[in-house]
């Protein structure tokens, strides 16, 4: 089995500065406006973001326990939002790998981890955890971006290449 780069808990997340922007369409994970969404908001960190966030029991696989492809999209999330935050990119994942080492319980908090392993201008490699309140690694996992053009993202995704330009430029750190 193949290792997976390291991703360091934060101590306390909630005291990192939040990353200002909030995505303009209805992504399911981070979108407030979504209805059925998780609403994630996340925080920086040096090397990537983290969050702290509670699953409703609404998305689980097995009763009382988080869906596998939900923990998939968290962690999809957070390695999307390091990129943002760290270096003001919007890209695709190309590949995704992912352990799961612990039944990722709903309805409790957890901590969810992306943390930057490599960057170039037309790619990347992130890492992503999730951890219990304790601390505890439930799952892990890394992602390969690819960077196409903004403007062509923004053809795809339906909306204005400025509007995706400004919501990367809110995500970056201000100081």
């Amino acid at each position: 089995m193949q290792d997976f780069p390291t991703v360091q808990l934060p101590e306390s997340i909630l005291d990192l500065p939040q990353v200002r922007a909030q995505w303009p369409g209805t992504c399911f994970v981070c979108s407030q406006g979504h209805p059925h969404g998780l609403r994630l908001r996340f925080h920086h960190t040096d090397v990537g973001v983290a969050c702290v966030c509670r699953i409703p029991a609404g998305y689980c696989g097995f009763d009382g326990m988080v869906h596998g492809g939900i923990i998939s999209a968290l962690m999809d999330e957070a390695a999307a939002y390091s990129l943002f935050a760290r270096h003001g990119k919007l890209g695709v994942t190309r590949e995704m790998q992912t352990r799961f080492l612990k039944p990722v319980p709903t309805e409790t908090e957890i901590r969810v981890v992306g943390q930057i392993v490599s960057f170039a201008a037309t790619q990347a490699e992130v890492s992503m955890a999730i951890f219990d309140a304790a601390g505890q690694r439930l799952a892990e996992g890394r992602t390969f971006w690819a960077f196409p053009r903004l403007s062509r993202i923004a053809a795809l995704a339906g909306v204005e290449e400025a509007v995706l330009q400004r919501f990367l430029d809110d995500c970056q750190v201000v100081e």
